[in-house]
């Protein structure tokens, strides 16, 4: 009470199929406190569009209740490459000088129109990728340094997303 509850995938709630499925009830459970309680209670809902659109839909009391709707656009390829930068940086990673910018740009430019595209969630699992190819890299060579990411560490990156 008093304060926001967020929550995050929200259309999982309605898509269920049967047996052990609490999300109906918990759908329920929101749409009675939201109403008793509005004036002590802020709820968000999260979610990919069409899906929430679909949540919102099975419920005539959501739509009701769910009135507004802010759509997020999907960060430019620019924009995530300045997500992993920062995300290296983070690490305290930096790139070889040679590292194909062109080549991260146009994989994510490929990719905006996939609803699955995960924006700063797959350029967090690049870098988890980076870090798993460049621990194979050094492992194999025996030393390098531990700091830096190269040009082969991105593409093995990309080929195993």
């Amino acid at each position: 009470m008093d304060g926001i509850l967020f929550i995050d995938e929200a259309y999982t709630l309605s898509g269920g199929k049967g047996g052990h499925d609490f999300g109906q009830e918990a759908i329920d459970t929101l749409l009675k406190e939201m109403e008793d309680k509005r004036d002590r209670l802020v709820i968000i809902v999260a979610g990919y569009p069409a899906e929430m659109r679909a949540f919102i839909n099975s419920n005539p009391g959501l739509a009701s209740r769910f009135a507004k709707t802010i759509e997020f656009q999907p960060y430019s390829p620019p924009e995530l490459i300045e997500i992993f930068k920062g995300m290296l940086r983070k690490e305290d990673l930096h790139l070889a000088p040679d590292w194909p910018e062109a080549e991260l740009t146009g994989w994510f430019s490929s990719r905006l129109t996939d609803p699955q595209f995960g924006n700063a969630r797959t350029v967090r699992t690049i870098v988890e990728r980076i870090r798993e190819a460049q621990s194979l890299r050094l492992a194999q060579n025996g030393a390098g340094d531990l700091q830096t990411v190269t040009a082969e560490d991105v593409q093995e990156a990309l080929a195993s997303c």
